[in-house]
């Protein structure tokens, strides 16, 4: 088994084996950050049709436009949220992916529209976010203990994202924002 599959594999059991008590559901929350994961409350499989580049693996929340979404970091470590975009392998470099690791996509990841990027820390493109938090003694966009980060969807498609810091211990998810 592949690193990466071995990792996400590990992420969405663990996900599974916690969504009970770290779900959101009634605290205020759609997404749980915890130990190298990320966890909805309700998860959605990956349908066939969906981008070759969505990870089918990493947990995935269905939306309607114009929901906003609530990530909450439960955990004691600081993380992020990045949407990954075509600029993904470049940042995955700037992260220290190992050379020669086949990356998580086939196919870089892309986004719906233009103007569709999001961050914690609202910065405007994906190797922004990954600089500044290196850069920061904070970490750019880092999301303390305790605190939420929100986006509000308003383009359908689908959108992958991940934690700076744990992006390469699998700390990965998906959104499928819906036009209905």
């Amino acid at each position: 088994m592949k690193r990466r599959e071995f990792l996400a594999t590990g992420a969405a059991t663990l996900g599974t084996a916690i969504a009970g008590c770290a779900s959101g559901e009634g605290l205020g929350y759609d997404i749980a950050m915890v130990s190298n994961a990320f966890v909805p409350g309700n998860t959605s499989p990956v349908p066939e049709d969906a981008p070759e580049w969505v990870p089918s693996e990493d947990p995935t929340l269905e939306v309607r436009i114009g929901d906003t979404i609530i990530w909450e970091n439960t955990d004691s470590r600081i993380h992020t949220v990045t949407a990954a975009t075509v600029d993904h392998e470049e940042a995955e470099a700037m992260l220290g992916t190992d050379e020669g690791d086949e990356g998580h996509h086939e196919t870089g990841p892309t986004l719906p529209s233009a103007g569709t990027f999001f961050a914690s820390g609202d910065f405007d493109d994906e190797l922004t976010a990954v600089e500044s938090f290196f850069e920061n003694v904070s970490g750019g966009g880092a999301i303390p203990p305790g605190k939420q980060y929100a986006h509000t969807f308003h383009t359908p498609g689908w959108y992958h994202y991940y934690c700076i810091p744990h992006e390469t211990a699998g700390m990965m998810g998906n959104v499928h924002v819906l036009d209905v």
